[in-house]
């Protein structure tokens, strides 16, 4: 007999299953099977035991057709017959695509590629369980036309050569099926017995065969199928797959019998109400539900404390952790914040999903090095030095990575000696840069061993077998089997079980990944690519589990999980359109139009889009009628699931509730966090939430506290070591000087031709062309041609400082290294135009203040201490009359610069005036003084100007030479002036002109100098006793949001921005007159 039990309530129908397995047991009989999906034969055990008692299992066992097979094996033989899995089917596949590779076109291009037989994988599984055949595929293909048919007779040959291949070998898992299906109908193992089937939306057509076989020899089957009779969406699958059964039962003369469940009062009466309206047609209420809730939150993290602080709420009001059950939609976007906030609230959860072999950090460290071997590619490389399994210490890797990331090494130059500069580009190399290349070398050595190793190994291999083999001699080698127990038994000691337990079966399945690349591909031969790729693919697919380790925990599901399970309250996050419910394409390698097409030839394939949609209506039905005694859907979208708008119309009193109306305090930080909302904290909080307010109270007032004396002392001595830069970035920013000179922090760079290496390319360029000229006699002796042949010889000489990889460099870098050639030239011959016209001669190139260099180093004292300033001149320029010395102080600059008066007050930009003034004061010590003349800003770049259609090229020259035009300050006296420069009317280099009140521009008379010495020597001094205060609070210079100190800082992401907007120092533009002004009143009030 077949019975088909239906009704509307997926809950009753498999209660009244239960009920009458119970009653034939009491009648003694026995060997009853009870068949429902594998995912749910765990729960449905439980729910048998309950129903049963413990004695059930003599009379009655939960199977899935997969262990009915292994029963049936048992008893009649093959139970130790090996089969494939999904991994061993992509294996297999592989073989198959290469038996027919000459007859593929369609396919040819990507046979092999992993994710394409992936995909093919699951189209053979899908032809296998529904019974069709290589020849169907063919006689479909020969009734079709054109691209089409092309693909069809390509996966029918795929099919066929599949299905040679696992008659060899191991035969694919459908196979089993098919064989118990013939063991069934040959064998007496059924007769007699009672044949429940249950939580089944639909079925395959191998099922619909194995039925057939359990209809012909059982005494009886019961199927429970979800469907009320009616048209509902949510009724559509179980209408088919009951017309489905009566053409079976027909087939073989058998009249089914329908009947339908009995209604049970296990759920609140509004909530089955609810179910009903939202499913079956039925009509709500006016009242307000009591147990049915709708809640909108503003995004995924408040939806997910609104859950949290429910599962609180509900467990001090006495129900049970496991009374509650969190339904994701989206696991990926939800299963993360959920477990977190439990996790802080000390909530006990477990989370049904198993967690993919290829994330756990130490496999994806193995997969690393095995990619690393293909092209050392710097990603994968690193990703394994920097693993539990590299040969380096922490600090060793950094040191490595560091150098390696500057120099962009990749392929085989991990292999080789390394001999670019430590430092970078644009270094001298000395004793000590060659000790810490020495020192890299002899730590990258170190740290391709493993990986020159596996790279040998396997590219020796002449099979599969072989590879396989250097993979496992890698594996033993970096002892992974020690590591994972060692991780294992931390996360158990750390109360992690769930991963403890999945960490436990990582090693398994990676031993059986690789036993199944030797036993399916074994005598194969794959490059080292492909080998890889398939290795990680398999191990992306292998996926490990966890049962729950405590009986009283919430339950985190996703929809198909829920299906088959009941819950006192029911909580659905992301009840969102497009999520609940998620209809999908079938997709993979036929399209829904192909399908269709098929389907009109009688090659029935799984569901189409409109049969899939019905059939996740019924999913969607089977899982919400989990819910018992409360429910609730939760959506954080503009657009929520049109079932959350359904139940809207179906309680039209039901008001959404706005998610924040439900604060989560889920540990003693947000506990703190709630009492310090008021106005004094209340005495009666336990002592960790008092610690933890008072923590938090002085975070919300966040400053920065000056160092002690002695934490000052250790990062920057005694004597505070200054030089232009550093004084340029404390005037700047505080925090920003702590970081880059106390702290020492870097930012990462690459080798790169950029503009502070041109400056530096520059800037040699001029010293060794300018002391070449001034020993030919000045530049006023030679020709233009003269002057571009030295720069070319000065270039060649310092290129190779610059770009010391010669012919390896990359085109870009020969590319800007050309155009950079010609800019430079370009300076040197403005600059030696300028000297022509001058009777400044230069003096001295490179003059540096430092211990043991020309001059020694300018000491300044002040209140708390003193610094030592060091440094060097670009370039010094005599001229002498009537018995006086002037000279002047000339700086190369390869970026756009203004003698800036307002930074001036800030203390910025002072580098030109420090070395004026203590060259002066040098000149005076040794007997020789000297007269200032001023400081200049030389242009050590030519931009290029843009013209428009049909412009003058004139205009270009113009606006170039105003480009080249000098920036800064001179001395305000006609006869200097004319010496620096020899002009009619108006200088072209020199940054003044004859206005109608006589000289204008940026002029200091000697009185003027003598303040601005003061002042700058008082700038500095200061800025000595506010570094050894140890104050480090960020302080930038701001001119508005475009112009901030903090645009271009290398430290912006480890700032404290909220600090920085309080304590911005912000000012505009000054004028020359006004900045006089300025300096006199500050100099007068000390």
């Amino acid at each position: 007999m077949l019975e088909l039990l239906h009704g509307p309530d997926r809950t009753a129908n498999s209660m009244e299953l239960l009920e009458q397995i119970c009653r034939n047991a009491k009648s003694g009989v026995s060997g009853q099977i009870l068949i429902v999906p594998e995912q749910y034969s765990h729960e449905t055990e439980r729910a048998l035991c309950m129903h049963g008692g413990e004695t059930i299992s003599r009379y009655a066992e939960v199977l899935s057709f997969t262990r009915l097979a292994t029963r049936v094996f048992s008893v009649y033989g093959g139970v130790c017959e090996e089969y494939l899995d999904e991994n061993g089917r992509i294996l297999t596949l592989y073989l198959a695509a290469q038996q027919v590779r000459e007859q593929l076109k369609f396919y040819a291009a990507v046979m092999t590629r992993p994710d394409f037989l992936k995909q093919l994988g699951t189209l053979m599984e899908e032809l296998l369980t529904s019974c069709i055949t290589p020849d169907a595929l063919h006689a479909a293909a020969a009734r079709l036309e054109g691209r089409l048919a092309q693909k069809i007779t390509e996966l029918a040959l795929l099919y066929e050569s599949y299905l040679s291949v696992c008659k060899t070998g191991r035969g694919d898992p459908v196979t089993r099926q098919m064989r118990l299906c013939e063991l069934l109908d040959e064998t007496e193992f059924l007769d007699g017995r009672e044949i429940f089937l249950d939580g089944f939306s639909d079925f395959t057509a191998l099922q619909i065969q194995i039925i057939g076989a359990i209809l012909a020899h059982a005494k009886n089957v019961h199927i429970a199928l979800l469907t009320s009779g009616g048209q509902q969406a949510a009724c559509q699958t179980g209408n088919e797959t009951e017309k489905q059964l009566r053409q079976l039962a027909a087939r073989q003369g058998v009249e089914p019998v329908r009947r339908c469940a009995a209604p049970r009062a296990h759920r609140a009466p509004d909530v089955q109400l609810w179910l009903n309206g939202l499913f079956f047609g039925s009509s709500g209420s006016e009242d307000v539900p009591q147990n049915v809730g709708l809640v909108h939150a503003d995004s995924q993290q408040a939806a997910c404390a609104y859950a949290a602080r429910a599962v609180r709420s509900g467990a001090i009001a006495g129900l049970r952790y496991r009374d509650f059950t969190i339904c994701m939609t989206d696991e990926a976007a939800y299963r993360l914040p959920m477990q977190t906030l439990f996790s802080r609230a000390g909530i006990p959860f477990y989370c049904a999903s198993s967690a993919p072999v290829a994330q756990n950090p130490l496999i994806a460290a193995l997969l690393s090095a095995m990619q690393a071997v293909l092209r050392y590619e710097p990603g994968p490389v690193l990703a394994f030095l920097k693993s539990e399994f590299s040969p380096l210490s922490e600090s060793d890797c950094d040191l490595l990575e560091c150098y390696a990331y500057y120099w962009s090494i990749r392929g085989s130059a991990w292999e080789k000696p390394w001999q670019l500069h430590p430092r970078g580009l644009g270094q001298s190399m000395t004793p000590e840069d060659e000790a810490a290349l020495q020192t890299l070398n002899e730590l990258r050595e170190q740290a391709v061993v493993p990986l020159r190793t596996l790279r040998l190994a396997l590219t020796k291999a002449q099979t599969v077998d072989e590879q396989v083999r250097a993979v496992a001699a890698l594996l033993e080698t970096l002892d992974v089997a020690g590591r994972l127990q060692v991780q294992q038994e931390a996360l158990e000691q750390a109360g992690q079980v769930q991963r403890a337990q999945e960490c436990g079966q990582l090693y398994e399945a990676l031993i059986s990944a690789l036993e199944q690349m030797d036993q399916v591909l074994g005598t194969a031969s794959l490059e080292i690519e492909l080998f890889v790729q398939l290795f990680t693919m398999l191990l992306q697919n292998t996926t490990v589990g966890s049962i729950p380790s405590v009986c009283d925990a919430v339950q985190l599901t996703t929809l198909p999980m829920l299906r088959h399970r009941r819950s006192r309250v029911l909580l659905v996050l992301g009840a969102n359109d497009g999520l609940l419910p998620a209809f999908s394409d079938p997709g993979g390698l036929l399209a829904d139009p192909e399908r269709q097409k098929l389907r009109s030839l009688g090659v029935e394939l799984s569901p189409g889009r409109n049969a899939s949609a019905d059939r996740e209506m019924s999913w969607v039905c089977a899982a919400l009628s989990a819910a018992e005694q409360r429910v609730c859907l939760v959506t954080d979208s503009a657009q929520p699931s049109f079932l959350y708008t359904r139940t809207s119309a179906l309680f039209p009193a039901l008001q959404p509730v706005p998610a924040e109306d439900f604060p989560f305090l889920p540990d003693c930080a947000a506990a703190a966090g709630a009492a310090l909302q008021q106005i004094t904290l209340p005495d009666w909080l336990p002592e960790a939430v008092l610690l933890e307010a008072r923590t938090l109270s002085q975070r919300c007032t966040y400053s920065f506290t000056a160092m002690r004396p002695e934490a000052v002392r250790a990062l920057y001595g005694r004597t505070i070591p200054l030089s232009a830069s550093k004084i340029d970035r404390f005037a700047g920013c505080r925090y920003a000087f702590f970081l880059q000179y106390g702290l020492r922090a870097a930012p990462w760079k690459q080798a790169e031709f950029d503009a502070p290496l041109f400056g530096s390319f520059v800037h040699d360029v001029l010293e060794h062309v300018v002391r070449a000229a001034q020993e030919n006699g000045g530049f006023a002796a030679m020709t233009d041609g003269e002057i571009s042949a030295l720069t070319e010889r000065c270039m060649d000489a310092c290129m190779g400082t610059y770009l010391p990889q010669g012919e390896a460099a990359a085109s870009r870098e020969r590319y800007l290294s050309a155009r950079n050639r010609q800019e430079a030239a370009a300076v040197v011959m403005d600059v030696a135009r300028e000297l022509r016209l001058s009777q400044f001669a230069p003096a001295a190139e490179e003059l540096r203040f430092a211990p043991g260099g020309p001059l020694p180093p300018i000491e300044y004292r002040a209140k708390s201490g003193s610094g030592l300033l060091t440094g060097q001149i670009d370039r010094v320029d005599i001229y002498e009359a009537d018995g006086t010395r002037y000279f002047r102080i000339i700086d190369y600059k390869t970026g756009h610069k203004d003698f800036d008066y307002a930074e001036l007050l800030y203390g910025k930009n002072l580098q030109m005036l420090l070395y004026l003034f203590a060259l002066e004061s040098y000149q005076k010590q040794t007997g020789q003084p000297m007269q200032p003349a001023g400081v200049l800003y030389v242009p050590g770049r030519c931009d290029m100007v843009k013209l428009k259609p049909g412009e003058d090229p004139a205009h270009a020259d113009n606006e170039r030479r105003k480009d080249l035009r000098r920036k800064g300050l001179v001395l305000n006296d006609e006869a200097v002036l004319h010496a620096m420069e020899s002009y009619e009317k108006k200088p072209q280099y020199l940054p003044f002109e004859h206005g109608p009140d006589g000289l204008a521009g940026d002029l200091a008379s000697p009185a003027q100098l003598a303040e601005l010495e003061r002042f700058v020597t008082g700038q500095v001094e200061s800025m000595i006793d506010e570094i050894l205060s140890g104050v480090t609070a960020p302080n930038p210079i701001s001119r508005g949001p475009s112009d901030t100190e903090c645009k271009y800082c290398d430290f912006s992401s480890a700032c404290h921005k909220d600090v920085c907007s309080v304590n911005t120092r912000r000012f505009a533009s000054v004028t020359p007159e006004e900045f006089w002004q300025e300096l006199e009143r500050r100099l007068e009030h000390g």
